[in-house]
């Protein structure tokens, strides 16, 4: 933590190649606990890659990721990341409590039974809760996936294309958590190609064009997030 007791991410340039070409280059950003970071840009921009980087599942050939001093490359970092892949991977021979379980353990961390109830039911998942994840719907998997990411609200958050397939209350829920999680501290990154589910969570934005940053900028309430991105990505293509 920084020294007012935050949590602190550090990102120190952190590139990543793909045979010659360039993944992500001169990523840095740094990002407060309390502070809801918005990864913004078409396919191909470096969106995922920055965000597998950042949450330690991909090693970057330069540059390095620093939760609270603590590289998160490394095994027992992970255990303060909570992340929501994309596409998540679930073990569908467990029962939903099962593998919330599971995931736990394999962090160290004890499961806050009431804590875990809460989320099961806010996600409208209790009474499934000891059917097989083999046996659910994407979108009921997506809502198991995103109970682990956030449950216990740890340190840094990463949540990749959070709403591709929940429907509107649950989506509705997400935003509700992500707003407790900035009050627990938390560091929230957030990728996702839905601007007004952007604008109605982020405190700030970085947009990003063939794996650089082009424009970072902070929240504010006449905030015009198509207009911008309409001007650096569709615009240009236009002329």
């Amino acid at each position: 933590m920084d020294e007012m007791g935050r949590n602190l991410l550090e990102i120190n340039n952190i590139t990543k190649f793909y045979g010659k070409k360039k993944g992500i280059n001169n990523f840095s950003l740094n990002i407060g606990g309390g502070e809801v970071t918005c990864i913004v840009g078409p396919n191909g921009s470096g969106k995922s890659t920055s965000i597998k980087i950042i949450s330690g599942v991909m090693k970057s050939n330069n540059g390095q990721c620093m939760l609270n001093k603590m590289n998160t490359a490394d095994i027992e970092t992970k255990k303060h990341i909570g992340y929501l892949e994309e596409s998540p991977f679930l073990y569908e021979d467990l029962t939903v409590y099962q593998f919330i379980n599971f995931v736990f353990s394999v962090k160290c961390l004890d499961n806050n039974e009431i804590e875990c109830e809460r989320l099961i039911k806010k996600f409208e998942l209790w009474e499934y809760r000891n059917t097989l994840i083999k046996k659910l719907s994407m979108g009921m998997r997506k809502r198991v996936s995103i109970i682990v990411a956030i449950m216990n609200y740890p340190p840094l958050i990463i949540l990749d294309e959070p709403t591709n397939g929940l429907d509107t209350k649950s989506v509705i829920s997400l935003k509700e958590e992500i707003l407790y999680a900035k009050k627990h501290n938390c560091i929230i990154i957030v990728s996702s190609h839905i601007l007004d589910f952007l604008k109605q969570i982020g405190t700030n934005f970085v947009f990003l064009k063939n794996g650089e940053i082009v424009k970072k900028i902070n929240y504010c309430d006449n905030l015009d997030l198509d207009a911008i991105y309409k001007n650096l990505y569709i615009n240009e293509k236009a002329i």
